[in-house]
């Protein structure tokens, strides 16, 4: 009953409970400085990261860059109960990366706010969405947007401040409705009745959707363990058949086996039969080769005792003819001394008469 008479009052009054609630709220000091930067000091292999010193002289090994203060727009549109209401969310967000976050990511600073807004827009929708799934109930018809307005600029804001990034959010909710586009939140109690009536019909309808919905999840699961049933057996009928073919291709690798051994017992004999041939062969060749180089030593030795023989038959004829010339020689010689000898006393006779 005091609830019903403090909306009427606050509705001749003319005030706005959206205001009254925001007025004692405390405000988010983001802290932004627009002159913030980093110098980055590189000598060779010596690197130094430091915010930029008021009294500061630029060097050649100096680079410097900027942490500027970025806006970064977000909106979004929803519908809740099944397009009845539509809801329209601005959040205006502005974000400076501090000197710890630029000395953690000091590879991305040309680009570091482009690397925030990137890294980060998966974690601010999350935050958002966490947010606007609190109003499905309906009850912020009452009470306003006030309070969902500033959660979701607070988690964003601690959201950013966690990840060492300062920031401000200002988020704006604007409800319109399908069938009552005048109506003014926490003023028009006839619409909260209608917008519970149409909730518990929402309830109805979804309990009744999700009963069927299970119905058709247990016959679906049904049919599966049907399906899962069928596929088992024709699991098991091919884990037969497959047990049967690798039976049967045992027994033909048994079979091949046996004949690989047989074959490699014939090859290993006739190998054996064909080196015992070629030791053979080979014997017999070497016997054939001894006896020719047997053959020609007795030819060659012939041939040198003929040719010795003739030698010394040479030899004997020059010998022979030798001692004939000297024989003749001394022959010869005897008969001139004989002569000599007769002729002598003839001659002394004839000097003496």
């Amino acid at each position: 009953m005091n609830s019903s008479v403090s909306e009427l009052d606050a509705w001749l009054t003319g005030s706005d409970l959206q205001d009254d609630l925001g007025a004692d709220d405390s405000y988010w000091l983001a802290g932004f400085d627009a002159d913030r930067q980093v110098v980055l000091v590189k000598l060779g292999p010596y690197q130094q990261l430091y915010l930029r010193p008021k009294q500061f002289i630029r060097r050649f090994y100096h680079t410097l860059y900027p942490l500027p203060v970025e806006s970064w727009p977000y909106r979004r549109q929803i519908t809740l109960f099944e397009g009845f209401c539509t809801l329209d969310l601005a959040l205006d967000l502005r974000f400076q990366a501090t000197f710890d976050y630029a000395l953690k990511n000091a590879e991305l600073l040309p680009d570091i706010n482009a690397h925030i807004r990137n890294v980060y827009a998966a974690m601010v929708e999350d935050a958002v969405n966490l947010e606007l799934q609190t109003l499905a109930d309906g009850n912020w018809v009452n009470t306003g947007l006030a309070d969902a307005e500033k959660r979701i600029a607070q988690r964003i804001n601690e959201l950013l401040a966690q990840q060492q990034i300062q920031s401000l959010a200002v988020c704006r909710l604007n409800a319109g409705f399908a069938e009552f586009p005048d109506v003014q939140l926490g003023r028009d109690a006839v619409y909260v009745n209608v917008l519970k009536k149409t909730f518990e019909l929402n309830q109805t309808k979804n309990l009744e959707l999700s009963r069927q919905q299970r119905l058709l999840e247990e016959e679906e699961i049904h049919e599966k363990r049907q399906q899962l049933e069928h596929l088992r057996r024709m699991i098991d009928l091919d884990q037969q058949m497959q047990a049967l073919e690798a039976e049967k291709q045992r027994r033909l690798a048994e079979d091949k086996f046996e004949q690989l051994t047989q074959q490699l017992a014939i090859e290993k004999r006739l190998h054996a039969e064909q080196l015992r041939h070629d030791t053979e062969l080979q014997e017999m060749r070497f016997e054939a080769e001894l006896l020719s180089q047997e053959k020609r030593q007795v030819r060659q030795r012939s041939a040198e005792n003929r040719q010795l023989t003739d030698q010394l038959a040479h030899r004997a004829g020059l010998h022979e003819q030798e001692v004939l010339a000297e024989l003749r020689m001394q022959q010869r010689a005897r008969t001139l001394m004989q002569e000599h000898d007769l002729a002598e006393p003839t001659g002394g006779e004839h000097g003496e008469a």
